[in-house]
């Protein structure tokens, strides 16, 4: 009987999310012959570990699907705890908030009284759940009215449609509604089941003693505040949330006041019950309950880590559980809720768990890359933390469906740091303090959450360049020293890999693809001198980029394969495969890994970490060429470029076609990723014309900021260098080694060597570094700056330098000797010796060594090193805007591109896939002259009919409610 009735809840909460419709619904509530058949203690073949994988697929498609077969698995889990729910310890959700979406309103799905793309796309991809939602609001179930009559919808449909969109994307509103309906209807459920003399009255009470969420609304009080620019909106979206949730809600804020001895600041908190008031000057807001005052302004870090120490005064009960602002619970998962909390029951060596970690389900898998997002984390969140769990012991604190023991860690100075820039990654201190103080954390499966990622290509990178610029500073903090000298050698190389080795795994993968370019380049001109120096590094570079290579990267993807075969099976495994590899993933796994490598290294050589806000909508603006070069040039780019320059010098001698395959594959991925994830990259050749033309007149201009500039752009990224000690730029540089190696290369087998040879005067021209007569001009036209002469602007200006400079370079190598066995060699070297001296002034330039005496030379190296730079800039620029260009003007491939973002293929009437017709780029307009003939004036229902999937059958059922 009980399990009749937690089944049947939660088909209500399953039918309630538009996750199945009414017809589904019946089919999969017991009827009174199965439902007997249960009580008699026949288990049915769902939760049968045999057939789950067999009977799952007669279950509805989708998410409903999902949810129905993670209950069986979690159930079959083995061993579970055991505990009811009165004597789990009670617990507390603290969710942060800044000033993420909350709740959408009509502004944002219909601007202009027209259907805002998100709504068309969201639409358009939950095709049979906006058909299920149709059908819930039209009141099926009603007698049928006359033929033709089209019943009045319900007068919240406004409402109901800004809820169903907002409930769909990563808003608070989905993780607050998730949260506080899924635990509660959870809790009451195995609360009456568990004790059903208590009435309902007591019932609610129990689970209300167990249970409540504090969300952080740290600018709560901003919002109502027009001095601090109010947002009517948001403080109507937290007053709706207070009047649907508010039994369970409370929130707490930084408030603020001023006073004779100046502004004071206090924790504040909020809930339902709250009248509201109205401040002089202020919108209409609630008057707190509680208020703290604190000792001064409480924000010193990021934000975050300061919102939740303010809150976590207002929580209650023994265990806390850390929820971001983009997140999901869901009821069937949350009947596990109460064995979770049983877990911290468990003790080893006199303590329970400190930490107890879950599965996240990526729910933000919209378009291609919100699916790559998405299957990296299903990897993570499952083989990779189970693992990290156990043998390794080496999880901490990762994210936040994560339990904590309050008692433990309000010893540690709360759930988070707080020091700026030091704490980034402000979460992982916890884990780390943790195991300091002899705590230690697990890892469970059967109990998980929702939880949403970025989705555009500019806000995961922008995400992973935060992990890696958090886990830089990490590596100089006092917890991982004292870590690395406490921990036993095997656990510490569990926790080494597992987190800062891994970044530093990602520098030195993509140093060795330079490095092995470097190689083939050194060799390559080598040969020239008939030295028989090619031949080693021709043989290493086929052994090690042969089939063994490709062997270790098919492995590499063996755990997330097995892992999906065995949760889903082989087939979508083998498909999950194929959808990586038809997606690009590698291509874009790539440039991942060399932005990771780039900001890691950048951190710990310059510092400067800080938090980027990342964004958590569906990217589906096209970013400016522009843009993406201003963001991905120093980043990627360039080292593409110079791999580039390296396979030049290596022509003529063949490395193997692995080599070639590998190298010309991360040219591509390091150039081209950012305009291949760009959506409408290729939505009109106009567009790329005017890319081409707004980037030419950023690359001339000489006022602005960096947005407007390439000269204060090309300044702010060399100032980073001021951080850093002067012999950075000589003891670890590749470059210096390199020079080394091009050095010894000219003056042993060169024309310095052969003339040696010979007894002749050397000329010692061909190993000298290049441009020394450019930077005469540099400090000539500096010195008559700083002595008052009139120097024209078009002189100082980047592209009469450039020119310059060239013009100079060119004088110098005309009064070399050239021979012609070895004319590369001198080339390559002088390229070489570019290179360092580029890095080395670049230094001079930012640290100003000598003060002020010698501004003159500083900012002669500045010139000479960004003319240089300008010129490599314009030439990387100009080909890949002409190439994009020349890619936009070929027929179908802005349909092409658009369906390889976001797979908005529309399948016809017979099922089969057909041409679409685009609208605003995303969604299609087909077949809209089928229902030419129904009009209305209300904009929604106007909508519904031109635009909704399954058009005549939505229509059929707001009509006749069938």
């Amino acid at each position: 009987e009980a399990f009749v009735e937690v089944w049947q809840e939660a088909l209500d909460e399953l039918r309630r999310k538009d996750a199945i419709s009414d017809d589904e619904h019946a089919k999969l509530s017991f009827d009174e012959r199965g439902a007997e058949a249960v009580r008699k203690g026949f288990v049915p073949r769902l939760f049968s570990p045999t057939d789950v994988l067999h009977i799952s697929n007669a279950l509805p498609s989708g998410e409903a699907r999902r949810r129905i077969v993670v209950l069986a698995r979690s159930a079959q889990m083995q061993p579970l705890p055991e505990g009811p729910v009165r004597s789990a310890p009670s617990m507390s959700v603290l969710i942060p908030h800044y000033g993420e979406d909350i709740l959408y309103d009509r502004k944002a799905l219909f601007p202009d009284d027209e259907p805002a793309e998100l709504l068309r796309f969201l639409v358009e991809y939950y095709q049979e759940e906006f058909a299920n939602f149709a059908e819930r609001i039209s009141g099926t179930g009603s007698p049928n009215g006359a033929a033709g009559h089209v019943p009045k919808l319900p007068a919240d449909l406004e409402a109901r449609l800004c809820e169903w969109a907002s409930v769909r994307m990563q808003t608070l509103w989905r993780t607050v509604e998730g949260i506080c309906n899924s635990y509660s209807s959870a809790l009451k459920a195995l609360v009456r089941v568990q004790e059903p003399h208590l009435t309902e009255d007591q019932q609610v009470a129990l689970v209300k003693s167990k249970f409540q969420v504090v969300l952080a609304m740290q600018k709560y009080a901003h919002f109502c505040d027009p001095s601090k620019g109010a947002n009517a909106g948001m403080l109507a979206a937290a007053e709706a949330m207070l009047a649907a949730f508010g039994p369970w809600l409370k929130i707490a804020f930084i408030d603020e006041e001023d006073s004779p001895a100046g502004r004071r600041y206090f924790s504040a908190q909020i809930d339902a019950s709250c009248p509201i008031v109205q401040r002089p000057g202020k919108l209409p807001a609630r008057q707190p309950r509680f208020r703290v005052e604190l000792p001064g302004f409480p924000v010193l870090g990021h934000g975050k880590s300061d919102n939740q120490n303010c809150a976590i005064i207002y929580t209650r009960g023994e265990v806390l559980q850390m929820i971001d602002c983009n997140q999901d619970a869901y009821f069937e998962a949350s009947l596990f809720l109460p064995l979770a909390l049983h877990e911290f029951s468990e003790t080893r060596g006199g303590r329970r768990p400190g930490i107890l970690g879950f599965r996240e389900h990526i729910f933000s898998n919209i378009g291609l890359l919100g699916r790559i997002a998405a299957d990296s984390e299903f990897a993570f969140g499952t083989v990779i933390q189970r693992t990290m769990d156990w043998p390794m012991q080496a999880r901490l604190h990762y994210g936040h469906p994560d339990m904590m023991d309050k008692l433990q860690v309000l010893q540690q100075g709360g759930v988070s740091k707080a020091s700026k820039g030091l704490n980034l990654s402000e979460d992982v201190f916890a884990g780390l303090d943790l195991t300091l103080r002899g705590g230690w954390t697990t890892y469970k499966e059967y109990f998980h959450v929702g939880k949403g990622r970025d989705m555009g290509f500019m806000s995961v990178l922008s995400f992973f360049s935060k992990v890696s610029m958090g886990n830089a500073e990490q590596a100089i903090t006092r917890q991982w020293l004292r870590l690395a000298l406490e921990l036993p050698l095997p656990r510490l190389l569990g926790v080494f890999y597992t987190h800062i080795g891994f970044f530093l795994n990602q520098c030195l993968v993509n140093w060795a693809m330079k490095a092995f370019a470097f190689m083939a380049a050194l060799f390559a001109t080598s040969s020239r001198l008939d030295i028989g120096s090619d031949d080693p590094a021709v043989g290493t570079a086929t052994s090690y980029f042969g089939i063994f290579y490709f062997m270790f990267l098919t492995t590499t993807v063996m755990p997330l394969l097995f892992e999906v075969a065995i949760e889903n099976g082989l087939r979508k495994a083998l498909m999950s495969v194929a959808f990586s590899l038809r997606a690009a993933s590698p291509v874009f796994a790539a440039f991942q890994s060399k932005l990771m490598g780039y900001y890691f290294w950048s951190t710990i050589h310059y510092g400067g970490a800080q938090y980027i806000a990342t964004g958590r909508g569906l990217a589906t603006s096209r970013e400016a060429f522009g843009a993406l070069f201003r963001t991905f040039s120093a980043t990627h780019m360039r080292d593409g470029m110079e791999i580039v320059v390296y396979l030049l010098f290596s022509a003529g001698t063949n490395f193997g076609w692995g080599f070639y395959m590998v190298t010309v594959f991360t040219v591509f991925a390091w150039t081209f990723a950012p305009f291949t994830f760009n959506p409408r990259q290729f939505e009109a050749p106009r567009l790329a014309w005017m890319d081409l033309v707004d980037w030419l007149r950023w690359m001339r201009s000489t006022e602005g900021g960096e947005a407007l500039s390439w000269a204060a752009w090309a300044v702010k990224l060399q100032e980073v260098r001021k951080n850093s000690s002067p012999f950075v730029e000589l003891l670890p540089s590749g470059r210096l080694l390199a020079l080394a190696c091009t050095t010894t290369l000219v003056f042993t087998g060169g024309p310095v060597g052969s003339v040696l040879r010979a007894g002749e005067f050397p000329p010692y021209g061909s190993v000298g570094p290049p441009g020394w007569t450019f930077f005469l001009f540099c400090l000539a036209v500096v010195s008559s700056s700083r002595l008052g002469l009139a120097v024209p602007e078009s002189v100082r200006g980047y592209p009469f330098l450039a020119q310059t400079a060239v013009s100079f370079l060119c004088l110098e190598f005309s009064v070399l000797y050239w021979y012609e066995n070895t004319w590369r060699i001198v080339l390559f070297h002088k390229y070489v010796w570019m290179r360092f001296l580029l890095q080395v002034l670049d230094g001079v330039a930012a640290r100003c060594p000598g003060g002020p005496a010698l501004a003159p030379l500083h900012e002669a190296c500045r010139l000479w090193t960004l003319s240089w730079r300008w010129l490599r800039d314009l030439v990387l620029g100009l080909s890949l805007s002409l190439l994009l260009a020349a890619m936009a003007a070929m027929p179908g491939i802005r349909r092409f591109h658009g369906v390889f973002l976001f797979r908005a293929r529309l399948h016809d009437e017979n099922g089969e896939e057909g041409g679409r017709k685009y609208s605003h780029g995303l969604c299609s307009e087909s077949d809209s002259d089928a229902f030419s003939d129904y009009e209305d004036d209300d904009p929604l229902h106007q909508w519904v009919s031109s635009h909704a999937r399954r058009k005549r059958h939505l229509l059929q059922r707001l009509r006749t409610g069938e």
